[in-house]
């Protein structure tokens, strides 16, 4: 991971325990790479019964998904511990860094796969059915064998169609989060 780049395209901020990042509902106008500490990824965080669907640790992007789809924040992302330190990523420099970070695109990528894995198996006996057919969706067949490398290729070779599955598993995983989270 290049971190004289990362520098140049962001900047760190700290966050206490208990402090909102990044709200949902809110215009996203950057992503956000977690430095040190965990955060916890919650919807409906301002309702009676806020739900914490992921915590995430060190070395993860996470607001990444209203900048992939130009859309609202999708979910509220609170300091679950003492000291938390971001890299903030404007939208402007987060294509950038996708492109010239293969690593960091593919961390990326693997993220975004491991939270739709996560949530297929929650809700998988809530339903057989949707799960069965996302699974056999071929873009998410495709996304699920890929290596750090293979990904770094599609990357160099063919920017938009990489996007396109970020975009897909970003996409998916906000259905289901609006469709299932209850």
């Amino acid at each position: 991971m290049n971190i004289e780049l990362l520098r140049t395209v962001g900047k760190v901020k700290n966050y206490r325990q208990g402090e909102f990042i990044c709200v949902e509902n809110e215009e996203g106008n950057c992503a956000f790479l977690l430095l040190s500490g965990n955060v916890n990824i919650m919807l409906r965080s301002f309702q009676d019964k806020p739900k914490i669907v992921a915590t995430l640790s060190e070395g993860t992007i996470f607001g990444e998904m209203s900048l992939l789809e130009n859309k609202p924040r999708n979910a509220s992302v609170i300091a679950a511990t003492e000291q938390i330190l971001v890299l903030e990523i404007e939208k402007t420099n987060f294509l950038q860094i996708l492109k010239s970070e293969k690593e960091i695109a593919y961390n990326l990528l693997k993220t975004l796969l491991e939270r739709m894995e996560s949530e297929m198996e929650r809700m998988y006996r809530a339903n057989i059915a949707y799960v069965t057919e996302f699974r056999r969706n071929k873009l998410y067949q495709q996304i699920h064998g890929l290596s750090c490398e293979q990904f770094g290729t599609i990357i160099e070779k063919d920017t938009d169609n990489a996007l396109k599955m970020l975009k897909f598993l970003s996409h998916s995983l906000a259905e289901i989060n609006q469709q299932f989270s209850c």
